[in-house]
C-alpha cells in the first residue's frame, strides 16, 4: 500500500492531481514546464526538487551512489515502499524517491501532436543506472496514452 502508483498515463496522472487539488509537477510557479527547459532547474518545478535548486547531480548529492536510491545497482527489481531508501532524500526534507524506484510523469511536452505529444517522465526507475537517475536527465518520454510498469506520478503545489 505504500508503493508509488504506476501505469497511470499522463493525462489520468494531470487528472489525479487536479482532483487532489494540485497540480502535475511541471514549471516554477504553475503551468507546463516547456519542454526543452526540463534540465534547467531555475524552470522545471521536477528538477529544482530534486536537484536542490541546481546544486547537486542526485538527490543525495553531486556523485552517484548506487545504493541511495532503488535504481539497478541497488538489485531490488521492483518498486519499494515509498521513503524506504532514507538517503535518497533531497531538495526539501521528507521529499524522498526522486532518483530511482519508479519514473515521474511531468508536465512538460511537445505539444505538437495532441493525444500523440512526446511528454517526459523523470527520475529513473528500479531499472536504471546512474545516468538516467542523475536529476537532469530528460531522455524518458512517452505519448500521452503511455502507461508503463514503472511509470508513476508525483503533484505538486498547495
Amino acid at each position: 500500500e505504500n508503493h508509488p502508483v504506476v501505469r497511470v498515463d499522463w493525462c489520468d496522472a494531470r487528472a489525479y492531481c487536479k482532483w487532489a487539488g494540485k497540480r502535475l509537477c511541471g514549471r516554477i510557479g504553475g503551468g507546463a514546464n516547456h519542454y526543452s527547459d526540463y534540465a534547467d532547474a531555475a524552470l522545471s518545478e521536477w528538477h529544482n526538487a530534486c536537484a536542490t535548486g541546481g546544486t547537486k547531480s542526485y538527490p543525495y548529492g553531486s556523485s552517484y551512489e548506487g545504493m541511495a536510491c532503488n535504481g539497478s545497482d541497488n538489485g531490488a527489481g521492483a518498486s519499494l515502499p515509498v521513503g524506504s531508501k532514507p538517503k535518497c532524500e533531497g531538495g526539501h526534507p521528507g521529499l524522498f524517491d526522486l532518483s530511482g524506484n519508479v519514473l515521474e510523469w511531468e508536465d512538460s511536452c511537445n505539444e505538437t501532436a495532441g493525444s500523440q505529444d512526446l511528454c517526459r517522465y523523470r527520475g529513473g526507475s528500479f531499472l536504471d543506472d546512474a545516468s538516467s537517475l542523475a536529476c537532469g536527465d530528460g531522455s524518458g518520454v512517452g505519448d500521452r496514452s503511455f502507461k508503463g510498469a514503472g511509470v508513476g506520478f508525483r503533484c505538486c503545489g498547495d
